[in-house]
């Protein structure tokens, strides 16, 4: 089996050689599964990420969010202490693109995470028993432990991110469903 890097830099790779018309494409694909959900339907605040190099695009997802009138909350990464502080938006002005190229929120307005209802996440690679391989930073981990018990971990990708089985370690938090263009996992 490869490891978590091989696997990451194989999968980064070929999403960072996407075409842009097929991720919006999948991306779109993906909102619409998103938004017929009961568990987003349900969700009255959402934890959602900024993408960035061809992940599953949000910002439809973000604009369709606030337009229901649910609680939008996205990750401010604090490089110095590597977490992400969930930090509510009321509109799209709310956002800045960082240095590192992709848009946070221009102030801190600190969620507690006991609200959050649903978070949805990203990842580099995924297997079919809903684990996850993310950037190895562990930022999201480190979220999602601290996550109340109802709250439900929604990953989101590409097809071609999600395979047979991956390494995991029991530290590893799994998904509870994984979204792609072609499938719904979990």
């Amino acid at each position: 089996m490869e490891s978590k890097n091989e696997l990451r830099k194989r999968i980064l790779k070929i999403r960072n050689n996407m075409s842009k018309e097929d991720v919006e494409k999948n991306s779109r694909a993906i909102t619409d599964r998103i938004t017929s959900l009961d568990i987003y339907k349900q969700s009255k605040v959402v934890f959602i990420y900024m993408d960035f190099k061809n992940e599953v695009m949000t910002s439809n997802l973000i604009r369709h969010m606030l337009s229901e009138k649910k609680r939008v909350v996205i990750p401010y990464t604090d490089t110095i202490n590597t977490v992400l502080i969930p930090s509510e938006i009321t509109r799209e002005a709310d956002l800045k693109l960082n240095p590192f190229g992709y848009y946070e929120p221009k102030s801190i307005s600190p969620v507690n995470i006991e609200e959050i209802e649903l978070v949805i996440v990203p990842g580099v690679v995924f297997d079919k028993n809903l684990s996850r391989i993310g950037f190895g930073k562990g930022y999201y981990d480190k979220i999602l432990n601290k996550l109340k018990p109802s709250a439900k971990k929604l990953a989101v990708a590409h097809e071609f991110q999600v395979l047979e089985i991956i390494p995991a370690e029991e530290h590893d938090v799994k998904m509870d469903m994984i979204i792609t263009e072609k499938n719904i996992y979990g």
